[in-house]
This record gives structure tokens, C-alpha cells and sequence, in this order.
């Protein structure tokens, strides 16, 4: 049984699991850039730039974590989706998967909602008896 469905679902989740990456690792980045910095202390308080340079601080580390955790989880579930190798663990992973992430970050929420879709669509499919069972006359 073919689970391009799933299979597809899941790259669109690893794809936004990816870009959830990014945007952590350009918040760490610009959290350290001089220019960056120089802007900040032109333009605000002392209070408003520490909180600002917290608040991307703790961003970027709840936007890479989570990435990481999905896309590696990803993987592992396509490869047991190809094939229709394990169908039910490859569901059961990606709905952990979908938990996991909406747990640790509360932006992880558009790569849960494509795992967990995925994750449904694995557990539900029933394959398909129909042509084995034909009945010759």
C-alpha cells in the first residue's frame, strides 16, 4: 500500500521543522551582533534591551530544539513508512513527535499539526484486502 499521504505530510512537517531552525539560529546570531546591539541601546532602555536580548535568547533555543527533535523524528518515521515496513510505529512516533514539540515550544504548533495528521492518517489506513479476495467464477 502506497502512504504518499503520510510520507508527503511528513516532509512538509520536517520542511517547517527546518525553517523553525533557522529562525533559532538567526535569533542566537543577531542576540550577539554588534551592529545589532548598537541599534538596540540607541534606540531603547537598559531594561527593554536586556529583555529584548532574553526573550531571543530563550527563542532561539525553543526554536532549534524542537526543529532538531521533528526533523530527526521525521526521517525515522519516513523510512518506516516506505515500503509499508511499520506503518503503526511510524504513526505512533510521529503523534509522540507532534506532543513533544508542541510541548517544548509553543511555535512548534504548524510542524505538530502535519506530524499529527500523519501520525493519524498511519494508525487509521487499513491496507487494502479487496484485490486479494476476488472471487472467480
Amino acid at each position: 500500500m502506497k502512504r504518499t499521504g503520510e510520507i508527503v505530510l511528513n516532509i512538509i512537517g520536517a520542511v517547517s521543522s527546518l525553517i523553525m531552525i533557522v529562525i533559532g539560529f538567526v535569533f542566537l546570531y543577531r542576540k550577539d551582533d554588534k551592529a545589532y546591539l548598537n541599534y538596540l541601546h540607541a534606540n531603547w532602555s537598559e531594561s527593554q534591551v536586556a529583555a529584548s536580548l532574553d526573550q531571543m535568547n530563550q527563542a532561539g533555543t525553543m526554536w532549534v530544539l524542537p526543529g532538531i527533535i521533528g526533523i530527526v523524528l521525521s526521517i525515522i518515521a519516513i523510512v518506516l513508512l516506505k515500503g509499508n515496513g511499520s506503518p503503526k510505529l511510524a504513526g505512533w512516533i510521529l503523534i509522540l513527535v507532534s506532543v513533544v514539540v508542541c510541548i517544548i515550544s509553543v511555535f512548534g504548533f504548524i510542524p505538530t499539526m502535519f506530524f499529527g495528521i500523519a501520525g493519524i492518517m498511519a494508525l487509521v489506513r487499513k491496507p487494502n484486502a479487496g484485490k486479494t479476495k476476488r472471487l472467480v467464477k
